[in-house]
Order: structure tokens, then C-alpha cells, then sequence
């Protein structure tokens, strides 16, 4: 099974490398949970899982309870994103014709005059209960396609488009601004109720670019969209998998929380038949992914927590002087290269080694 949704730091591509060095267990127990890789790999019948982003559980308690309502919220994201992707393909003349607008100087008058033209398919996107703000919701689109047909004249003056990339780089002028629109209703905490709240938190989680955490000074979520390759998307096909049966009965021996490690350890109790997976923040400046740093500080806290465990586990995590002094005697260590698949400002190193910690012995 794969994970429900785009998590920073997944481990879907390393589980290759550590998947015969798995003991058997009678409890999964994983303290940081994210995307939960492993969890959805193993499928584990019974588990006890957590994370310190209460958004993160909040999510994954909807999912175990098999709401309905975050049900008819994410196939209204799902069906109305496809429905605006699909008036623009159906428009998409009209939306070439503000290329030689943006030239003889009349591309606002123009792009007025197409969502004009619009006014009274716009609403039409949307099933009940997704509502957006009707005005404010073209006004996003608008600037959104200005900006795009802006940047993509200017890169056409470089290197020339076809036709269909024309259309395709215009096109994400649209989706983007349905994006920001409602990354912008994610920021202001928008949503008559949890199922809606939610819902919005997983879109904008699947749609940004990514999968990455990035906040500006006022602690807005600000990761762009994802771009061309997001447009075709098939949210629905993954909604679908969050309200399949097999997830439901993965979820149903499963218990969650969200709360600090050393907490969740002492709430499970941990016995030497569990098995406790962990991949932790990692001991670098880029170590804040749910906007909450985890410091050195923390760091020691779980080298102490893992020495004192009865259970089973396996550490992966960045290789650094501060860690491999962490991980001395009692510890075994394995050490693997990572390609990370993004940087934001350069600030990833790409390349870095990788170690697997262990309180059990393998076979050589």
C-alpha cells in the first residue's frame, strides 16, 4: 500500500535498503509518523502511531473514522480542479488570444472580458459543500493567469513554445491561482468544520511543490504550486484510496496521537515484541518541516529514549559528528547514501550519508 499523502522526508524509495533488517513483532510503534511509508508497506495489523503535527493526526483520525464529510470535501477538490482544467483546455484560443493582447497592450481588458465571459461557469465548478467565495476566487484566478501569461511571453521571446506548451504554461495559470486561492483559505484557517479544514490541508499538502514545509515571519504556509506536471493529477484516484476498505481495516488496529516522542513512549509502553521504526527530524538547519524545529537538544533526548527502550528499533537519520556521538557503544550503525529529490534555497545538501541505527544485531 502506498501513503495517503506527500510528506517531506518520505522513505518510500529507502525501504529497499532496510526492509530484510525488519524483525518480527506483535506491535508497529512509530513516533514520527509523516507520510508513514513504512507503515503502509508493512500494513501492519497492529500499530500505534504518532506525530507532534496535530494537522498531520487530525488528518489521520478523520481517515480511521472514515468521515464522510472529508469524503464529499476531497471529491469536491478532486472534481472541481478537474472541471476548471477542463474550461480552460475547452477555451484554450481564447487563452492564446492574451498573448497577442499582453503585446498591443489591452491583456487586463482582455482577461476581464474572458472571465466576464466566465461568470456563469465559475460557480458551476463547484459541488456542495466546497463554496468558495465567488469574487475573491476569480480575483486569484485572474492575477494567476496575468502572472503566467506575463512569464510565459518572456520565455518565448528565449526559446520558442509549441502550440501545446502554450497552452499547457497558460493552463497553470488557472490551476495555480485555484491553488493559491485555497492556500490562502489554509492560512486564514478557513472551514465551517474539521472535515472541511482538513480536506483543505490535504489538497494544498498534495498540490504544493514538493511536498515541502515552508513558512514565512507571519507563520503562513507559502510553498508554490506544484506547476505543469500537477495539472492532470489524479486526486481522485487517490481520494478514493483514502476511503478504500483496506485502509479502513489498516486504520482500525491502529491507534493514533499526536504528542512529543518521549510522551508517546511512555503512553505505549513499548515491550521487547514491539518493533518501533523512527525517522527523525533531521540534526541539520533543515530540520523544521512541520514549522517546529527539532533541536540537539531533542536530539539527545532520543538517543537517551532508544537506549533505554525494550523494543526493537530502527533509526534512519542524517549522518553528522553531533549524531555518530550520539550512537556510540550499544548501538548498531549502517551507513547508506540519500539523494535528496528537492532543495529549497540550496539549503539540502543533495548528497549525504545516511545511517541506520539499530539495538539488535543482524546476521552478516
Amino acid at each position: 500500500m502506498k501513503p495517503l499523502l506527500k510528506w517531506p522526508g518520505g522513505k518510500s524509495s529507502e525501504i529497499v535498503r532496510f526492509r530484510s533488517m525488519i524483525p518480527g513483532f506483535d506491535r508497529y510503534l512509530e513516533p514520527f509518523f509523516g507520510g508513514g511509508a513504512l507503515f503502509f508497506h508493512l500494513c501492519p495489523p497492529r500499530a500505534a502511531v504518532n506525530d507532534l503535527s496535530g494537522e498531520l493526526m487530525g488528518f489521520y483520525r478523520l481517515v480511521k473514522d472514515q468521515d464522510p464529510a472529508l469524503e464529499a470535501y476531497l471529491r469536491a477538490y478532486a472534481w472541481s480542479f478537474r472541471r476548471l482544467l477542463a474550461l480552460g483546455e475547452a477555451q484554450a484560443d481564447r487563452l492564446l488570444a492574451l498573448l497577442p493582447a499582453l503585446e498591443a497592450g489591452t491583456l487586463e481588458q482582455a482577461a476581464t472580458a474572458l472571465f466576464d465571459s466566465w461568470a456563469d461557469r465559475l460557480p458551476g465548478l463547484f459541488d456542495p459543500p466546497l463554496t468558495p467565495d465567488p469574487a475573491a476566487f476569480r480575483a486569484e484566478l485572474e492575477k494567476s493567469l496575468l502572472d503566467k501569461v506575463r512569464r510565459t511571453a518572456r520565455n518565448q521571446e528565449k526559446s520558442p513554445f509549441s502550440r501545446a506548451d502554450l497552452v499547457e504554461n497558460l493552463l497553470t495559470g488557472l490551476t495555480g491561482g485555484y491553488y493559491l486561492y485555497f492556500r490562502q483559505r489554509y492560512n486564514e484557517k478557513c472551514g465551517a468544520s474539521s472535515a472541511e479544514y482538513y480536506a483543505n490541508f490535504y489538497f494544498i499538502r498534495e498540490m504544493c511543490y514538493g511536498s515541502m514545509f515552508r513558512y514565512n515571519s507571519r507563520g503562513e504556509f507559502n510553498i508554490p504550486y506544484g506547476g505543469i506536471s500537477y495539472n492532470r493529477k489524479d486526486l481522485l484516484s487517490k481520494v478514493e484510496a483514502v476511503f478504500s476498505p483496506a485502509v479502513a481495516d489498516l486504520f482500525a488496529g491502529t491507534e493514533l496521537s499526536a504528542m512529543d516522542f518521549e510522551e508517546f513512549l511512555g503512553h505505549v509502553k513499548p515491550t521487547e515484541r514491539d518493533f518501533l521504526f523512527l525517522d527523525p527530524p533531521y540534526d541539520t538547519e533543515f530540520s523544521d518541516y512541520s514549522g517546529s524545529a527539532f533541536t540537539k537538544l531533542d536530539q539527545a533526548r532520543l538517543a537517551v529514549a532508544l537506549s533505554r527502550t525494550p523494543a526493537k528499533f530502527l533509526l534512519i537519520i542524517k549522518n553528522t559528528d553531533f549524531i555518530q556521538g550520539l550512537y556510540g557503544q550499544g548501538f548498531h550503525v549502517w551507513r547508506f547514501d540519500k539523494q535528496y529529490a528537492y532543495n529549497v534555497r540550496r539549503r539540502n545538501d543533495r548528497a549525504a550519508e545516511h545511517l541506520i541505527v539499530t539495538n539488535y544485531a543482524l546476521p552478516l
